[in-house]
């Protein structure tokens, strides 16, 4: 079970005036909200590394069923 403590400390939790500025321009938030959940993704066939990957499994898989006849 955890164990909490309580803050009985009198300190002013409000946000300073960059703070609010930052939160107020909504365009800004909004830009970074979408770089952040909805990053851009490439084909994968413009990826080299993904392509690359998906080349050697296409092959490993011929040679398997060709093998097996």
């Amino acid at each position: 079970m955890r164990k909490f403590t309580l803050n009985k400390d009198k300190k002013d939790l409000n946000p300073s005036e960059a703070q609010i500025k930052r939160q107020k321009d909504f365009s800004r938030l909004h830009h970074d909200y979408e770089k952040l959940t909805k990053r851009g993704k490439k084909p994968l066939f413009r990826d080299p590394k993904m392509f690359l990957f998906l080349l050697v499994i296409a092959i490993i898989l011929l040679l398997v069923f060709l093998g097996e006849i």
